[in-house]
């Protein structure tokens, strides 16, 4: 199997949308594009990057997008001010991938609120969705909605559909680097205060020797 299988069903991820109002109605769009999601009906992904070809494809980034639900991608979505967090329903052919998906058709499956976290508005695109609102405080809290009502592929379904092994095996050279990387910066630390220490002892004048001189008479 590819690294990035392609595959028909049914995925619920996390997600973000922007809020816009092209006729005067407040609506859900992709953060990045701004295209309207329709109320009532799917919205069917189509290629924006020049490609002929329908969505998803691989090695392009076009389709419905959607985050395994994992603590990174909890914390990810919740974190985004301006834009509304929540849970999307996604089929026809989806593109797996180690970190989410993308799929050819999607529609907002729950939408996400925070405290203090503009609740009218939420809850008005909620009604014109007509979808649920999940209160949550954390990322932890999301999760556990997702874990209880089974939505999302767990980290072992990901690991045997991008081939056994190789999802843990790429997670593993992440913490390599990431230590290497952090190796580095405290190796730059060491030698920037070793490279200061001799370069303030070079720079210090000598200590002062008074010798006699002879006055002019």
């Amino acid at each position: 199997m590819s690294a990035e299988p392609l595959l028909p069903g049914t995925l619920y991820g996390l997600r973000t949308w922007r809020v816009v109002a092209p006729d005067g109605r407040r609506e859900l769009a992709g953060p990045y594009q701004h295209t309207p999601w329709p109320a009532g009906e799917p919205v069917r992904a189509v290629c924006v990057h020049g490609g002929d070809h329908p969505a998803p494809a691989p090695g392009c980034q076009c389709g419905v997008h959607g985050l395994h639900p994992r603590p990174k991608s909890a914390r990810r979505v919740l974190a985004g001010r301006g834009e509304i967090p929540g849970v999307v329903q996604a089929w026809g052919d989806v593109e797996v991938h180690e970190t989410g998906f993308r799929a050819a058709y999607g529609r907002p499956y729950a939408l996400v609120l925070l405290p203090g976290r503009n609740e009218r508005l939420i809850r008005e695109l909620a009604r014109r969705y007509r979808v649920p609102v999940l209160e949550v405080r954390k990322p932890a809290e999301l999760l556990a909605h997702c874990r209880a009502r089974r939505l999302g592929l767990d980290e072992a379904v990901v690991d045997e559909l991008l081939s056994p092994g190789s999802a843990e095996q790429r997670r593993r050279a992440r913490r390599r680097q990431a230590r290497n990387n952090a190796l580095r910066v405290v190796a730059a630390v060491a030698v920037g205060v070793t490279t200061w220490a001799l370069g303030s002892q070079i720079a210090q004048p000598p200590a002062a020797h008074t010798a006699p001189i002879a006055e002019q008479q």
